[in-house]
């Protein structure tokens, strides 16, 4: 019975430990697709000014 509240109480631990460490590793990983969708937008508007100059 007291191993049973000994374990339950280490999942918690592990679990609270983990779901913090995993939300920097998210945080990380949003920041770097948010970057590559800000230098895809870039590049499209320049492709489509150089477009229109060359359209003339």
């Amino acid at each position: 019975m007291n191993f049973n509240k000994v374990f339950i109480f280490l999942v918690l631990m592990i679990a609270i430990f983990a779901g913090q460490t995993e939300a920097g590793w998210l945080k990380k990983l949003g920041k770097k697709i948010e970057r590559v969708g800000k230098h895809t937008i870039d590049t499209a508007i320049k492709v489509v000014v150089a477009k229109e100059i060359a359209r003339g």
